[in-house]
């Protein structure tokens, strides 16, 4: 007989409803950000103010996508998932009809930043909630769902904001994305389950494998957790996610200047030319999240094991650094759309070219993605939400640094060095990356951290 405790009491169907709405609710926080892109210049002319200054409602909302989810994070490990996800949709409803109804300039960059903090809660919980439903080796599949959303929106949000602005003004893309979170709010009220796994076992009365300890106001604080940075596995881990989230996110920001001004395309076709993108997004979360759980489930097979491993009872563990075996090919696919992209629109070549690159882009980012947050999770798998928060904060610090610097480092040096800066940034980040991969354990176990799997 199988005495080995359960690792959540949810069923499979359960699940798979989470992420799926958890997923939906990831989508939010991107879908803001850049379904407003296409309307840029025509809320420019509206509220009469200059590029520089309608560059601060991009900026502004991502400084607020770094910062906040440093707090949800910690909220959502104290209160519960369920709490924050119904009131950071609150909060993100409040800041889109502030957005819609702005007249002037201030008024709209403040209401991009109330708009992002309440969307980017989901980017630290939304990783705890798959960390509180899937044991480690089913993990990557799930945060391949998960992901699906944070990354489809940098690609369906330039369609969906392109044709909403051209077709009914700029306004009610706002007004749109209320409806959205209004929506949101609803599932979270009255259909997302909490998942915390210490709530759940309090409230179910069960026993459960796993269950992170009882936290208090005085160990959650966002401060402590960026002390993280000091491990060398994470600071490598860090610095990757950051290098390519700053390249993707840039060239999301760029790409309906050069279908505008390259190719002469109207604002709605633009958007449509983001969907290579999306798709690849697509490819790249589902393969590269089952594929980190293969490579863990090989390791089970040849018999290549650490052992005293508690999450199943009398399961042995593998090495976390596992995750990160294929995490070369996702990068590697990335590199290459960054830098053919870069160079044919300096040229002015073939946009059938750039759509196949932006598909290598979205693969590859989202295919990095899941081997570089799956092993995050492992690492710190009772801190996944807060471990996820730090990832975040400096992967969009550094976006909003390139985002500000690139308008002028595609007009002094053009589309195709800009890119290849962005490509060189990203490789050198890939490199150091390799030190992880093959001494990342020896690493550990000398500078730490220990893996706790209280």
């Amino acid at each position: 007989m199988n005495n080995a405790l359960p690792y959540c009491p949810f069923s499979a169907k359960t699940r798979v409803m989470i992420v799926v709405i958890i997923a939906l609710t990831g989508l939010v926080s991107p879908l803001s950000a850049n379904m407003y892109y296409p309307s840029i210049t025509r809320v420019r002319v509206d509220l009469h103010t200059t590029h520089s200054g309608i560059t601060w409602t991009v900026t502004s909302y991502v400084i607020a996508m770094a910062v906040f989810p440093l707090l949800w994070s910690n909220l959502a490990d104290y209160i519960g998932r369920k709490p924050v996800y119904a009131f950071s949709m609150l909060i993100f409803i409040c800041g889109s009809i502030g957005c819609a109804l702005s007249q002037n300039l201030p008024a709209l960059v403040a209401s991009r930043i109330v708009q992002s903090a309440g969307a980017s809660a989901v980017q630290g919980a939304g990783a705890g909630t798959i960390s509180d439903i899937y044991p480690r080796e089913q993990r990557g599949t799930a945060l391949g769902l998960y992901y699906l959303g944070p990354l489809l929106g940098p690609c369906l949000g330039p369609l969906i904001g392109g044709y909403i602005g051209e077709g009914a003004g700029w306004r009610w893309v706002f007004w749109v994305l209320t409806i959205w979170g209004g929506i949101m709010f609803l599932l979270a009220i009255f259909v997302l389950p909490e998942t915390h796994r210490r709530i759940v076992a309090e409230k179910h009365a069960i026993q459960q494998v796993n269950i992170p300890p009882l936290l208090g106001l005085k160990d959650n604080n966002p401060l402590e957790d960026m002390t993280t940075i000091r491990y060398p596995v994470i600071a490598l881990a860090m610095l990757h996610f950051a290098m390519l989230f700053g390249a993707y996110f840039t060239n999301a920001t760029a790409q309906p200047v050069a279908y505008e001004g390259i190719y002469g395309l109207s604002q709605g076709m633009s958007g449509l030319c983001f969907l290579p993108s999306g798709v690849g997004c697509v490819v790249g979360s589902t393969i590269g999240g089952r594929v980190t759980d293969l490579l863990l489930q090989r390791h089970h097979s040849v018999g290549k094991l650490k052992t005293n491993d508690k999450e199943r009872g009398s399961t042995i563990m593998v090495p976390a650094e596992t995750r990160l075996g294929a995490m070369w090919a996702g990068s590697a696919l990335f590199l290459c759309g960054v830098v053919i992209c870069g160079w044919l629109l300096q040229y002015k070549l073939s946009l059938a070219g750039v759509l196949v690159s932006q598909f290598f882009i979205g693969s590859g980012m989202a295919f990095t993605f899941q081997s570089l947050g799956s092993y995050l999770i492992d690492v710190f798998p009772t801190k996944s939400a807060r471990i996820t928060g730090v990832q975040n904060f400096w992967r969009s610090a550094w976006a909003a640094v390139i985002v500000q610097l690139s308008p002028n480092m595609l007009e002094n040096i053009g589309w195709g060095w800009t890119y290849t800066t962005m490509f060189f940034l990203t490789f050198t980040s890939l490199l150091l990356m390799q030190l992880v991969v093959y001494r990342g354990e020896a690493m550990r176990q000398r500078y730490g951290p220990s893996i706790d799997t209280r």
